[in-house]
């Protein structure tokens, strides 16, 4: 079943459903955190519960919120390094795709070989501390108290600040970028593109098709952005400091070309973010909120 509210589910129904499957699915994906892709998509989990958290945050006590998402942060920060080091493998990977016309078949084998033994390592760090056990605890912990999600209100008033907030805080996210798109800034709006992109798909029953549009452009510019923070991890000093006696040239090579992959990521990010940041935040609002009632006077 798709991460989204059914068409007349009261919305503190939903929120609690969505909450306990997404802490299901997040668990699942953790047996198999052997996997490649496991650590990513347990991640990944964990930030869909979070934007749902924050679409209907002004229903919710603050303690209530603010305790759900500081778990939710403990409990991804646990996998941040392994993730880390196997998106710059993929990230180092995918460069070398973009400009294969440019490079030889051995260029940069030592950044990868130093990039791949990294993310050996940290897999190998995951396993003995037990994180994957830890973090299971925690989601569990999480599932028991879902009871926190006892919303004061329902319906569109509890969600409307939510998705408003969202989407103004992506549309800062693009001007600021637009002035001067650092790594940091690039970072920090994708965070925002990513809340308003779950936010959507959870609104797409009240305009299906308007919505789910929305949903596969904001996912287009998440994709962007996303690369975009992945290059940044690459030119770290700890992805490249083994690699100045052995292969001095190839720190020198990855800076360039990851700085021209990211000044087309950032072009298309731009114009991305000029369709979908065109309106201001209340109008953007009030558009869904019409879609919202007709839903509901449809409904009766």
């Amino acid at each position: 079943m798709a991460f989204e509210f059914k068409k007349e589910e009261p919305v503190r129904r939903a929120a609690k459903r969505l909450a306990r499957k997404q802490i299901e699915k997040a668990l699942q994906d953790l047996e198999s955190w052997g996997r490649l892709d496991a650590v990513h998509e347990v991640r990944k989990d964990i930030k869909q519960l979070r934007a749902l958290l924050r679409l209907v945050r002004m229903g919710m006590k603050d303690s209530d919120y603010r305790q759900c998402s500081a778990r939710l942060r403990e409990t991804a920060k646990k996998l941040a390094a392994a993730r880390d080091a196997q998106v710059k493998v993929d990230a180092l990977a995918g460069l070398a795709d973009h400009f294969k016309g440019e490079l030889s078949s051995h260029s940069l084998e030592d950044v990868k070989r130093a990039l791949t033994a990294n993310s050996r390592k940290q897999r190998a760090r995951l396993s003995r501390a037990r994180t994957p056990k830890k973090v299971g605890h925690l989601l569990r912990c999480l599932s028991r108290n879902v009871g926190c999600l006892k919303l004061k209100a329902s319906g569109w008033a509890v969600i409307r600040q939510g998705i408003k907030k969202s989407y103004r805080k992506g549309r800062r996210g693009y001007l600021l970028a637009k002035e001067n798109g650092t790594p940091q800034r690039i970072h920090q709006w994708r965070k925002r593109v990513k809340d308003l992109q779950y936010q959507a798909g959870l609104l797409c029953p009240i305009w299906p098709e308007h919505m789910r549009a929305a949903v596969a452009e904001l996912n287009q510019l998440g994709e962007c952005l996303g690369d975009y923070h992945d290059l940044s991890l690459l030119t770290e000093r700890p992805a490249t400091k083994r690699l100045r006696k052995g292969a001095p040239q190839e720190p020198a090579m990855l800076k360039t070309l990851v700085g021209r992959r990211q000044s087309e990521l950032r072009a298309q990010a731009l114009a991305l973010g000029d369709r979908i940041y065109q309106e201001e935040p209340s109008v953007f609002c009030k558009r869904l909120g019409r879609h919202w009632k007709g839903r509901r006077d449809a409904s009766r």
